[in-house]
């Protein structure tokens, strides 16, 4: 199962940008597990485009809990708001799962691109159009879909996006999974415990790990 975006790289390439001439108008940022690469509130900086590993997004609840609501990978982009507007907060807490390389195009870095890649501009809707088209599926999925799909979607999501390197680990608790798929944590509980039961999953200390990839798509209502 996909991710649901589409790669930095094909965006480029789609918008006639070469890849050479985008990486070189970045700066390389790294990040250590846990480190934070922009907080919430903070004032917007520049576009990341993830080269290496994996980040978790944060949001602050209204009732003050902090909450996970996506994971990013290489090929992924966030922070895309600060180019848009070039003013304004971050409207979320970006942290580094493991250790991470980004490309960060900040707006004078954009604007000097710009003169001799015409095709930047492109780009660059074309990552907010991925941004908006993605979030509209996960809401027509939190309006219209079951929590027990929500939930076990999110597992088969974040199960591609690790098992290439994990194996069938996913690392990530029960709460994670629950903010998510946009379910309370005793939802998620449930569904996850009765998958267990089922021989689909095996649930461990912030960690699940994947016994039957098939069944895991059939329990997200998807064909094997």
């Amino acid at each position: 199962m996909a991710t649901g975006r589409p790669d930095w790289r094909s965006l480029g390439e789609s918008a006639g940008i070469d890849e050479r001439a985008l990486r070189a108008g970045c700066v390389r940022r790294r990040f250590d597990r846990g480190e934070a690469i922009f907080h919430e509130g903070d004032p917007a900086g520049a576009l990341h485009l993830v080269d290496k590993g994996r980040v978790a997004v944060r949001l602050t609840t209204p009732v003050g809990e902090v909450a996970i609501i996506d994971v990013l990978q290489a090929g992924d982009t966030f922070g895309e708001q600060a180019l848009v507007d070039g003013v304004g907060e971050r409207t979320a807490t970006v942290t580094a799962l493991e250790r991470v390389e980004t490309l960060a195009l900040d707006r004078v870095a954009f604007e000097r691109l710009r003169v001799e890649h015409p095709g930047v501009d492109r780009f660059l809707l074309m990552v907010v159009s991925a941004r908006l088209q993605f979030t509209s599926r996960q809401l027509l999925d939190a309006l219209h879909l079951p929590a027990e799909l929500r939930v076990m979607r999110c597992v088969l999501r974040m199960h591609a996006m690790f098992c290439a390197e994990r194996g069938d680990a996913i690392p990530l608790t029960q709460a994670e999974i629950a903010s998510m798929a946009g379910v309370t944590r005793s939802t998620a509980n449930r569904v996850l415990r009765t998958a267990q039961v089922d021989g689909v999953l095996a649930i461990g200390r912030a960690q699940i790990d994947v016994l039957d990839a098939a069944g895991l798509r059939r329990q997200a209502g998807l064909r094997s």
